[in-house]
């Protein structure tokens, strides 16, 4: 057969739209062939069974030729990019003023996209009632704030998020629907309709095709097609109907969806079987999973990702969606420190160059800013805090994880040469190093013949450290190196990318052991960042450079040679920055942590900007971005002590200025100019103390009085459940969720007499609660404390109880049963790890049994005012649960509680009982400083006690004492007021019938900066009271 095609890395591309595979005779013949490097190129490829690519023009949707992609690479408006996104949550950080900060640390670490979850509860309270117009709950500055920070967005709406929130996204009302969701229930799709009907036609208007930032779309997440236990009903004709509703409403990107781990279920929705419904594959994998406890254990990197891909074959290129970018950390975990441990810098460092060894170029880690469960945006796998360990903490500080990520994201960044090097090689085929011990893989874009080697160990998991030299393919000839006698190393869990032939601008690196973060030109000359851990040794090869030529600055010990027109450049890493220069380039050599500490801002802050428009600064704790004007080059950042600025910048900008502040800056003799920077002064900051403050108190559990009026409340009258997977086992039916209440805590009060007819009397109740895992109960009978469920971190998330009457009183007649029941919110849907009706399990109480003979004639129960119609459009709908004090808003600013006793919670009560305290805090930050701030608090062990924290009428913290882990409550500024008042409160529930008081609580800071961000505004974001809420006070 005739073949006329293109020579591209491992692929051809032919005229013919047809796969060519080819016998092991003409592969003999061919190998006669093989010193010519594209043909071993070849050889590779077939014999890891690869089909040949089939065309030789960009592939689109045919709706839209703004997003085309190819074999190996997605193009934007033309232009193949490499996708290093992460993964935002804009509900879990409920201030949108908050939104470009966050974006600006993620563009500033290497990213250049950031891939969002769409919340369908959050924006629909209610059935047919949708909110994208209040508050946080406004997308548009979601949009905005990304393209103002050059950050592409993939955008997942869902319906289905999972993402540890309550009931994976769903909406608390369809989940108490007698409906099958995520299948093809004709009562899930018109619900499910409804709201991509509304959130879509959003998110088409900020497509890249309208000048927006959205580049790509996905439908549903981590689904299983197919038979058997793991499959949904109708799935196939669910996300076919998915597919074709986004394009009805305006969806024009491509579609992907997110597969579930390959090891498990994977490959089950391939566009190469769904032509017309998905158009790039995408796979999501965590491969060191979710053990924080053990944060050193199983490091083992997943080497299937390359053939995983070959197998699926759909011609586009390899994307995760969701990579490993952190961990949850469940209640009684070990916390998220444990979690940033686990997936640290030594984790990227493997990990994620084994991604690109793989052959991905698109990645998107999950999650790279975690934020907060404020309120009951929680599932019961998780607790408030949301930070999973991720680049950013939930304080908006930066890891070191972020740093060692950022070398990778510049490096992509700067390096479209690696768009289209595919795997070409490895140490299972080939012998790139006599170490064993040493595993190699070998890309190569044949198209301009540059070739990078991931270096690794063998075994990941090893802390050894190992020597090695290695066999190169450079444009003069196959080389082994080190050349001279120093030794490449791998110390622990080390990765290295060894390229050869690149070329930063002008300059052609023949090799490089030190590893490159990224490039620029200043002033004709092309300035490279390399890195190395301090004392390796290190070779780098220059073509077309004397020796004679060459000036050296710095610590590190340097010696050159020139050979042949190359010079080689021997030296071993020294703390900080030692430069060479040669005509026309100059190379920074820096140390891990003093790499870390550059930036690499674009003066145009563009989705896409070539390194050659990049200036280099080092120092500051974060340099959020750069920008022109005339002569003058304005940096904006934050720096949190006494720092040297150091700014590599074209000689044009004859000023500079950091945060709007002229620099005089000194310059140096290799063209760079520093300058001192002061931090912030410490003494200026003053935060009050929260003992010293005057606190009020209120009984904030009334209803254990056997007299109290709740004929307002709702009755419980239903003798039919909408849960047939975990139907009630008495009646009425007391699930909270399908009277319309579906956050936090809960009152019941039942009634019942206490002699019946034939004699015989109530002699106790046996109670089932299911509440999600850690939540607990308390239960009073006629205002005595009867007994109550502390809570286990028990996933089952129910406890099956009795409780004897033996030491509370029973009147012959009515009694009253009052229980006060906590929840963790509803169960994400596990479908695909077999369990398709998780989101069903019930919240509330399951089984009331009085034993002795009687049975209960009514109950009440009460959660969060109105139900599912709020008055506080802002915060809604996860902020409020039923407690008396948050009924009557006692939360909100502006609460008259004068008339309250004073009482602080360091001094407690005795419990059992729920007491609600109340205070105002004045803060006067100084202007200019970023003070992030946290709660601190801790009662004493031994104590099964809650506590639930509002800041300005937010609930941002829900802690169990004797559960745990979290202790330190983050706050985001505008939530709380930097300057002027804000008001505290308490909601402290002691379970049972020992004192409860802080031991510790207090406000504190988690790092302070002086920054360039400017003011974070708050107007509107925090409603005060409402006059509305007076009706609910007992008179």
């Amino acid at each position: 057969m005739g073949m006329r095609g293109k020579k591209y890395g491992r692929y051809f591309e032919f005229e013919r739209d047809r796969d060519y595979r080819f016998s092991w005779e003409f592969l003999m013949i061919i190998g006669i062939l093989s010193s010519m490097f594209w043909l071993k190129t070849l050889i590779f490829a077939l014999l890891s069974g690869q089909a040949i690519s089939q065309s030789t023009l960009l592939k689109s949707n045919n709706l839209t030729e703004a997003i085309q992609w190819d074999a190996t690479s997605l193009y934007i408006d033309g232009q193949p990019v490499f996708i290093f996104s992460g993964e935002f949550h804009y509900w879990r950080i409920p201030n949108p003023s908050l939104y470009l900060d966050i974006f600006q640390k993620i563009r500033a670490t290497g990213y250049n996209a950031i891939s969002i979850y769409f919340h369908w509860g959050f924006h629909c309270p209610k059935d047919g009632v949708f909110d994208f117009e209040t508050g946080t709950h406004d997308l548009q500055p979601v949009f905005d704030a990304a393209k103002k920070a050059g950050l592409w967005v993939i955008a997942r709406p869902g319906p289905y998020l999972h993402a540890e929130t309550t009931a994976g996204g769903f909406p608390g009302w369809l989940i108490n629907q007698p409906l099958e969701v995520r299948t093809n229930d004709p009562l899930y799709t018109t619900a499910w309709k409804e709201y991509i009907a509304k959130i879509g036609p959003i998110i088409a208007k900020n497509q890249v095709t309208e000048g927006g930032p959205v580049i790509l779309a996905q439908i549903e997440n981590e689904y299983r097609s197919g038979s058997g236990s793991y499959a949904f009903e109708g799935a196939d004709e669910y996300m076919e109907d998915l597919s074709a509703t986004y394009k009805e409403v305006g969806i024009v990107v491509p579609i992907f969806h997110n597969d579930f781990n390959k090891n498990v279920r994977g490959g089950s929705w391939n566009p190469r079987n769904y032509p017309g419904v998905l158009d790039i594959y995408g796979l999501d994998s965590y491969p060191r999973g979710f053990d924080c406890a053990n944060p050193q254990r199983n490091f083992n990197i997943d080497t299937g990702y390359y053939n995983h891909f070959a197998q699926v074959n759909y011609g586009g290129p390899s994307f995760t969606p969701e990579f490993q970018g952190g961990a949850f950390d469940p209640w009684a975990g070990p916390g998220y420190e444990k979690c940033a441990e686990m997936v640290g810098p030594e984790f990227v460092d493997v990990y994620y160059k084994n991604n690109v060894a793989q052959g991905f170029t698109m990645q998107s880690y999950y999650m790279t800013f975690g934020g907060t469960n404020w309120g009951h945006v929680a599932t019961p796998v998780v607790y408030t805090s949301y930070d999973y360990g991720s680049g950013i903490t939930e304080g908006r500080l930066l890891r070191d994880r972020a740093n060692e990520s950022k070398l990778l994201g510049l490096l992509t960044r700067a390096t479209t040469s690696l768009l289209h090097a595919p795997q070409v090689g490895n140490s299972t085929a080939q012998n790139y190093t006599t170490n064993a011990a040493v595993f190699v893989t070998e890309l190569r874009n044949a198209a301009v013949d540059a070739g990078f080697y991931v270096v690794r160990s063998a075994v990941t998991n090893s802390t050894d450290t190992k020597s090695f030299s290695i066999n190169l393919e450079t444009s003069l000839g196959p080389i082994t190196i080190p050349s001279g006698s120093s030794t490449l190393l791998l110390e622990g869990r080390q990765t290295k990318i060894i390229p050869t032939d690149y070329k930063a601008g002008k300059t052609n690196i023949l090799y490089s052991t030190a590893e490159i973060a990224t490039w620029t030109v200043i002033d004709g000359k092309d300035f490279v960042l390399f890195y190395l851990k301090e004392g390796q040794a290190a070779e780098i090869a220059v073509s077309g450079v004397d020796s004679g030529e060459v000036t050296t600055t710095g610590s590190a010990k340097i010696t050159h040679k020139s050979t042949n027109g190359t010079l080689i450049i021997d030296f071993v890493q020294t703390a900080g920055l030692s430069v060479v220069q040669l005509p026309g380039a100059t190379f920074l050599l820096t140390d891990k942590s003093t790499a870390y500490q550059f930036w690499a801002p674009g003066i145009k802050t563009a989705y896409y900007e070539p390194p050659e428009s990049h200036v280099l600064v080092s120092g500051p704790y974060l340099v959020r971005n750069a920008t022109a004007h005339g002569k003058t080059l304005d940096l904006i950042g934050d720096i949190n002590k006494d720092i040297q600025l150091e700014v590599f910048a074209n000689s044009t900008f004859s000023s500079i200025t950091w945060n709007g502040e002229r620099l005089n800056t000194k310059k140096t003799k290799y063209g760079s100019r520093i300058v001192n920077l002061s931090g912030p002064n410490l003494k200026n900051l003053r935060i009050p103390s929260l003992n010293g403050t005057k606190w009020k108190t209120i009984d904030s559990l009334p209803e254990i009085d056997p007299d109290f009026d709740d004929s307002a409340w709702v009755k419980a009258d239903k003798m039919n459940s909408t849960n047939q997977y975990f139907p009630p086992k008495t009646l009425p039916v007391l699930y909270a969720g399908e009277y319309g209440y579906h956050t936090g805590n809960t009152i019941y009060r039942g009634r019942f007499i206490g002699k019946t007819a034939n004699g015989t009397t109530a002699t106790g109740v046996a109670l089932e609660v299911w509440g999600g895992a850690a939540f607990g109960y308390s239960a009073w009978l006629n205002g005595e404390f009867l007994g109550y469920h502390a809570g286990t971190p028990d996933p089952a998330g129910y406890i099956e109880k009795s409780h004897p009457f033996t030491n509370v009183t029973v009147n012959e007649e009515e009694n009253v049963l009052v229980v006060l029941a906590d929840r963790m919110g509803y169960e994400r849907d596990d479908g695909a790890f077999g369990d398709p009706h998780s989101t069903k399990k019930p919240r509330g109480i399951r089984s009331a049994i009085l034993t002795g003979g009687s049975s209960f004639t009514s109950w009440t129960l009460q959660g969060n005012v109105g139900q599912e119609e709020f008055d506080d459009a802002v915060r809604a709908p996860y902020n409020e649960d039923g407690l008396y004090s948050e009924r009557i808003g006692a939360h909100f600013s502006g609460f008259d509680d004068s008339k309250w006793e004073e009482g602080s919670p360091m001094d407690g009560f005795e419990g059992p009982g729920v007491k609600f305290y109340r205070t105002t805090v004045k803060l006067d930050l100084p202007d200019g400083w970023d003070v992030p701030l946290g709660f601190f608090m801790k009662i004493e062990n031994g104590t099964s006690a809650r506590a639930e924290l509002f800041v300005n009428g937010w609930q941002f913290g829900k802690y169990v004492s004797d559960i745990g882990p979290q202790t330190m409550f983050p706050v985001f500024p505008g939530i709380i007021h930097p300057q002027g008042k804000n008001t505290i409160a308490i909601a402290l529930w002691g379970q049972h019938d020992v004192p409860v008081k802080f031991q510790e609580l207090y406000l504190g800071p988690l790092d302070i900066f002086k920054s360039g961000y400017g003011p974070v505004e708050s107007e509107g974001l925090t409603p005060g009271y409402k006059e509305g809420r007076k009706k609910y006070e007992i008179k």
